[in-house]
């Protein structure tokens, strides 16, 4: 409880400091981009997620080349259940290794990412699961962090279209996540204002069954996350200089649920 109270009180110091203008956030929806904060920039974003979750992640500029973030949130912030912090807060660093148009034909980045998305699985506790309560044996996020990667992004026509990419390892203890995992993205802007957003994540991605994370399940063979990579799509609007509004539509491929998941982000931004 005193977790959330702390990240509340961030939340609200940061919505009467910050200006509204600037630049936006470094990531397409989930994944990486090349792109980074300009120096004495500032990103905060704020991510509502299900079971009433609320992820918030600031990122600063230090320098032309150099962008640092940290991320903190979790359940039940939202709503009327009972308020649950994932276990502590998360990094992230972003180096850039060369930038397009400047005797290159793409941006290149280096970094580190430790904050997972969507639900926090914690070894020990319970949930129900198909009218059981299911103890879990391992510790990781619905959508596991990217840990250390390596992403490249192209501007193509005349910057209203832009792809992303590049490869990631995951340090995080999901049982089935890839040594080596990829991640593929692209963003249209389709009026001047809104902009269309797909990705597909944790490509080799195994599938993760019952027995997998719970300890002792009545069927152990169940599935919790089928093969394969996440499908996502979003749309952004920027509705005022630095202040943009966005929808996304995740797990477009079901691999944990035949309904998706909707997630809904305000990303505000500035210099200091």
């Amino acid at each position: 409880m005193r977790k959330i109270a702390v990240l509340m009180a961030i939340m609200l110091a940061m919505v009467i400091f910050f200006s509204i203008q600037g630049q936006t956030s470094t990531n397409l929806i989930d994944i990486p981009t090349a792109k980074l904060l300009g120096k004495n920039h500032y990103s905060t974003n704020f991510r509502f997620y299900q079971e009433g979750g609320l992820l918030v992640k600031g990122e600063a500029g230090l320098t032309e080349n150099l962008t640092i973030g940290a991320a903190y949130g979790g359940t039940g912030v939202i709503g009327t259940g009972t308020p649950k912090g994932n276990p502590e807060p998360a990094f992230s660093l972003k180096y850039k290794l060369g930038e397009e148009g400047k005797n290159m034909s793409f941006s290149l980045a280096v970094g580190y990412e430790g904050q997972g998305y969507g639900k926090y699985y914690k070894e020990g506790d319970k949930i129900g699961v198909k009218g059981d309560e299911l103890t879990l044996t391992r510790s990781f996020y619905q959508i596991n962090s990217k840990g250390f990667y390596l992403s490249l992004s192209k501007t193509i026509q005349d910057e209203s279209l832009e792809v992303h990419g590049g490869i990631n390892y995951c340090l995080e203890d999901d049982p089935g996540k890839a040594g080596v995992a990829i991640f593929l993205g692209v963003n249209l802007k389709v009026v001047p204002k809104i902009e269309i957003k797909l990705e597909y994540n944790n490509g080799f991605h195994e599938e993760i069954r019952y027995k997998d994370v719970f300890e002792d399940p009545e069927h152990p063979e169940d599935l919790l996350r089928k093969k394969g990579g996440e499908i996502n799509l979003g749309f952004n609007l920027e509705y005022t200089p630095g202040l943009s509004l966005e929808l996304d539509f995740k797990d477009l491929s079901q691999l944990y649920s035949k309904s998706g998941n909707r997630v809904f982000q305000i990303t505000h931004s500035g210099e200091f």
